[in-house]
């Protein structure tokens, strides 16, 4: 008789190995040119505002154009994805990425024009981080998952962030705001890699009865194990008949789906509201607009460490809704600090801890919001969620836009931001335990794996 094998069981054991770091590798290099896209808009403000003559509305709307292009490719990609494959809608998204920076740099000459450009970027980047997120889920082993996700996750985003303020300091000033889209469209060189070489998800050829192109990922992955699958009986989830949206109340998703759609929404909004603003809010208190720049790259700096330690905490801990709700509620700390406090090395120190804290406690959201579905349903899963997470987005530098408009002092702008981050810190506190596809699809061998093995799958593979 032969062997059974599951698909998700060899993924969640596997030994860190060569796979596992080119694939970190590629998925940090799109992960960086999402970073990149999505925080730049912030540094265009500044530079285009005296020849624009844009109000804190308009700006607002620019602002937000790109996040509402992200709910809306958001929510597609789970809807195709979960139908047609990750590996073409990915691929997809990163070429319509790289064209969308094309005609940001060449076209556009106005804020309206800006804004509709920048939603179909966002459109792109909608689809790009929640097919990242489902892959790095699928694909990491389980004993590890928290550390090599965020670390992936939020290296890539942040040092793309991080490069997006250096090129409005060093850049802008020669080549003009265009430069930074420029740059962008540099992410082409990605969506060929990716279209070379980016692999499906095993979880869902098994779901489609790829048997034969899953027995060949499997055997990449793990080439010591090749001769079993080739005899082996593949255990493959079961066929969910559609990735229905209303799927994701049902009683076993119900709690951490609800909670999760709200810590979002409120995540986002500070996230957004902070980011997009800063940079304008800092030149408005009188200071350079390579200062500006500079705290923006700040915050993003802060965010890599926020990340990274975030992860650790949350495998050590072996819980994300602690990690999570405690990153919260130390934001609120900065937040409201920021509001009182204007120059000097206390608002470096406050904006570093508002990165690192906001941050750090998203990357865990990130990965929560992932690991809550089953397999079959998980892309569906996260692109409602980032979806409606990214309304909080859109709102956030609206809202921020709105109150600068009432009242020129800051101060309003930093409590609204500290009462979001309180609020996402009290309710992630209500967050259960996640579902995971390794745990559920896998629970007739879970019992084999003993603590020896489950460290080792992080260990590095002897070849």
């Amino acid at each position: 008789m032969a062997t059974a094998v599951n698909a998700a069981e060899e993924l969640a054991t596997a030994p860190m190995g060569i796979f596992h770091r080119r694939f970190a590798l590629l998925m940090g290099l799109i992960m960086f040119f999402d970073g990149y896209d999505l925080f730049n808009a912030a540094y265009v403000i500044p530079l285009v505002r005296r020849s624009w003559q844009p109000s804190p509305s308009l700006i607002g709307i620019m602002l937000s154009a790109g996040i509402f292009g992200l709910a809306i490719g958001s929510v597609l990609q789970g809807l195709l994805a979960d139908r047609y494959g990750r590996r073409r809608v990915l691929v997809a998204a990163l070429w319509l990425l790289m064209a969308a920076n094309l005609v940001l740099a060449l076209v556009v000459q106005g804020p309206v024009a800006f804004a509709v450009c920048r939603l179909v970027l966002g459109l792109a980047l909608g689809m790009v981080t929640p097919l990242v997120l489902t892959y790095l889920n699928e694909w990491t082993p389980a004993r590890c998952a928290n550390t090599y996700v965020t670390w992936v996750f939020q290296l890539g985003l942040s040092l793309g962030g991080i490069c997006a303020g250096l090129a409005g300091v060093f850049l802008t000033a020669v080549h003009g705001w265009q430069a930074l889209y420029y740059t962008g469209a540099l992410s082409g060189l990605v969506a060929v890699a990716a279209t070379l070489w980016l692999p499906e998800s095993v979880q869902y050829l098994a779901l489609k009865g790829d048997f034969g192109q899953v027995r060949r990922l499997l055997a990449a992955l793990r080439p010591d194990r090749a001769w079993l699958y080739d005899t082996a009986a593949l255990v493959h989830p079961r066929r969910a008949p559609k990735a229905a949206v209303g799927v994701l109340l049902a009683p076993i998703y119900r709690r951490n789906t609800l909670v999760h759609w709200a810590v979002g929404f409120l995540s986002l909004f500070c996230v957004h509201g902070l980011t997009g603003w800063l940079p304008t809010i800092v030149v408005a208190r009188g200071a350079a607009v390579s200062s500006a720049f500079a705290y923006g790259t700040l915050i993003m700096v802060a965010s890599i460490f926020g990340g990274m330690a975030a992860g650790w905490l949350a495998d050590h801990w072996r819980s994300r809704v602690k990690t999570m709700a405690g990153g919260y509620l130390l934001a609120v700390l900065a937040m409201a600090g920021l509001g009182v406090v204007s120059g000097g090395p206390a608002t470096v120190a406050l904006v570093a801890a508002a990165g690192f804290c906001i941050f750090g406690a998203q990357a865990v959201l990130n990965n929560y919001q992932a690991m809550t579905y089953h397999t079959e349903v998980r892309g569906t899963g996260l692109g409602v969620a980032v979806g409606l997470n990214r309304v909080g987005g859109i709102l956030g530098p609206s809202v921020i836009g709105v109150i600068g408009t009432l009242s020129a002092d800051p101060l309003y702008v930093f409590l609204v931001l500290a009462a979001a981050a309180l609020l996402a810190g009290l309710i992630s506190l209500l967050g259960g335990a996640e579902v995971t596809a390794a745990r559920r699809q896998g629970a007739s061998s879970a019992a084999m794996h003993d603590d020896a093995v489950a460290r080792a799958a992080c260990a590095p593979s002897p070849r």
